[in-house]
């Protein structure tokens, strides 16, 4: 018999199919037991302000408010609480999103689990536990972020990753 810890986790996603692939993900995880399920944002909230479960897994696209526009709620009721933000198909978009712990796609479920198996080392051994380094230290840090943005957009536009004109 393994005497690890086993952590809580809750899951707000409102298509079903994706509420099956994530309840599997967290179900064959070892160290985690669905503690709820609710299909929107804004009940998981309430969620978290009832049970404080150890991760949560939110989906962005919920019906009403979106999964990243009721984190800071959710960070408020229970602060501890690890959020995995999952997007159905490509979480690029979700990586800049801030108070999460994790954006992945459903479609990468190694990512899911390699991020259980993170958060649960991190609750065992807590002191282990850095907050990862968000300094850049860049030789652009004291320039005009204006011109360092419109410098990025015109060599995105001559690779032609951007399909707006060029002003220059």
């Amino acid at each position: 018999m393994d005497d690890s810890p086993t952590y809580t986790a809750a899951i707000a996603i409102s298509d079903p199919g994706a509420a099956v692939a994530a309840r599997h993900l967290v179900q064959r995880h070892p160290r985690f037991e669905i503690v709820r399920e609710v299909p929107n944002a804004v009940m998981a909230i309430e969620t978290c302000r009832m049970l404080h479960p150890d991760v949560l897994l939110i989906a962005d696209d919920s019906p009403g408010l979106r999964g990243s526009e009721v984190l800071g709620e959710i960070r408020a009721e229970s602060p501890t609480t690890a959020i995995f933000l999952l997007a159905t198909h490509d979480a690029d978009y979700l990586r800049r999103v801030p108070r999460i712990f994790m954006a992945v796609s459903l479609e990468d479920p190694a990512a899911i689990s390699s991020g259980l198996d993170s958060l649960a080392d991190g609750k065992d051994n807590p002191a282990d536990a850095r907050p990862p380094n968000r300094r850049r230290n860049d030789r652009r840090t004291k320039q005009d972020w204006t011109k360092v943005f419109a410098e990025r957009r015109a060599a995105d536009r001559r690779a032609g990753r951007l399909n707006e004109p060029d002003g220059s």
